[in-house]
């Protein structure tokens, strides 16, 4: 055992002397994590033993610019895509149309809700002992954020970062503030990759069984079919599914050049996307607690009742052999 076991540190993101990481150490474990909360409270940084097991993509000025996710992104109030500008939730219709934040995809739809990249959080706890670190953020969304005209449900939204051996813990909870239900929909979208090893030799394993089958524009249909992936190496493989009725501690995992990052469906989130695709290499296992189009019906819509907390939690888990 060393003498400090967990460490916290702040300091510039590398590529962006404007963001301020936070950053939680674990010394004996060898495992770091990185969040900047004045950027959508977005994970900037995962290293274990030095390596980087993130995904860089175009950075963290694409994404605040840009919407151009990377790393371990938030996506909220809604994640992947809107079938429509407009959406009735809680009894409330909505038009998303001219909204700050939003940004659409190839099709033109909504896409990854309003926060990407997003100033306004407060850093409530940020800390190390010697059992753990850990780093929470707060964000008030109501009627004082641009955004609100596109998601009019006053909430405080927290996310909590704990540190603890060679886990990460991502626990995000909303609160209604306000007389209103606030709708479920947000999601968390990180992106893994092995360093120093080519993506077809990446050993990929899924544990999803239930897939919904999605149109042309990539949204719902209803229909849902049993599914299997063949764990193994990646090769030339892709996907990019939607999938339901994910059990708590499902997990998935990404492993190869003696690495293995594990992410764990601990509560809180029914849905799961897979994400390989063949134009980039990342491999995104990402927590959902609601589908794609969530406001449409298709699948059974959830709100949280004013006086009540949703919360959901994943956890990322890495290893790495002895040599």
């Amino acid at each position: 055992m060393t003498d400090a076991e967990y460490l916290v540190r702040r300091g510039a993101v590398p590529e962006s002397g404007e963001y301020e990481a936070y950053t939680l150490v674990g010394v004996e474990a060898e495992l770091e994590v990185s969040f900047v909360p004045d950027a959508g409270m977005v994970g900037c940084s995962l290293r274990s033993t030095g390596r980087q097991l993130l995904g860089g993509r175009q950075g963290i000025e694409a994404y605040v610019e840009q919407g151009k996710t990377f790393g371990i992104p938030l996506l909220a109030p809604w994640a992947n895509r809107l079938g429509s500008d407009v959406y009735t939730a809680a009894g409330v219709t909505v038009d998303v149309a001219g909204t700050p934040g939003m940004h659409r995809d190839g099709n033109g739809y909504p896409i990854h809700g309003l926060l990407a990249g997003s100033g306004g959080w407060r850093v409530v706890e940020f800390e190390a002992t010697s059992d753990d670190a850990r780093l929470t953020a707060e964000l008030d969304f109501d009627v004082h954020r641009p955004e609100f005209q596109g998601f009019p449900y006053p909430h405080l939204l927290r996310v909590g970062v704990r540190l603890l051996g060679h886990e990460v813990h991502v626990r995000t909870e909303i609160t209604p503030t306000a007389e209103l239900a606030v709708p479920i929909a947000f999601g968390w979208h990180p992106y893994f990759v092995i360093p120093d090893l080519p993506r077809g030799q990446w050993q990929l394993t899924l544990p999803f069984t239930r897939r919904a089958e999605l149109n042309d524009h990539n949204l719902p249909t209803g229909e849902v079919l049993d599914w299997s992936w063949d764990s193994g190496p990646l090769g030339q493989r892709t996907v990019d599914d939607l999938f339901v009725d994910v059990p708590e501690g499902a997990h998935g995992t990404l492993a190869g050049g003696g690495c293995s990052i594990q992410l764990e469906y601990l509560e809180g989130y029914p849905y799961g996307v897979a994400f390989a695709p063949a134009s980039d290499d990342v491999v995104a296992i990402e927590p959902m607690t609601a589908p794609t189009d969530p406001f449409a019906g298709v699948f059974p819509r959830r709100v949280v009742e004013p006086g009540d907390t949703y919360a959901a939690t994943f956890v990322i888990r890495v290893t790495e052999d002895s040599p």
